[in-house]
């Protein structure tokens, strides 16, 4: 069973009918950014702009420092792109492997980043893998 609505709802409805609208998630977006900019809720922004009430100095200043906060995002996510890449390049020359414990059979993690991997790992890698050699003949050096 549907509620009735009140008078005074009927007639705030009458007064005020809604106004919907599809935009691509793209002009969505903009649109977003615009009225976060403006400072006004939508409505408002709609009032004004149907009713030629925007000054453009104001909308046009409000862009602007829009522009520069997205501005700053923009450096800040290049700088950590950056800072990605870094990281991207030192962990493809890092050598690392996984070898299970010979107790507990979880697993032990080497990498030649840490300390002891010239010293004692590497070694005993080396010496543990001396008498492997490729499954074709292959010319020594």
């Amino acid at each position: 069973m549907k509620r009735s609505e009140y008078p005074s709802q009927k007639k705030y409805r009458e007064n005020n009918p809604s106004a919907s609208f599809r935009l691509k998630r793209q002009d969505k977006e903009k649109l977003d950014a615009i009225i976060e900019a403006s400072g006004k809720p939508l409505s408002k922004w709609m009032r004004d702009f149907i009713h030629d009430d925007m000054d453009p100095q104001e909308e046009i200043s409000e862009l602007a420092n829009n522009y520069d906060t997205c501005k700053e995002w923009a450096f800040e996510l290049e700088a950590k792109n950056k800072e990605l890449e870094t990281r991207i390049k030192e962990l493809e020359n890092e050598e690392r492997f996984n070898v299970p414990c010979s107790v507990c059979g979880k697993p032990m993690k080497f990498s030649s980043k840490y300390s002891n991997w010239e010293s004692k790992v590497y070694p005993k890698l080396k010496q543990a893998f001396s008498t492997w050699s490729h499954v074709k003949k292959c010319e020594p050096k």
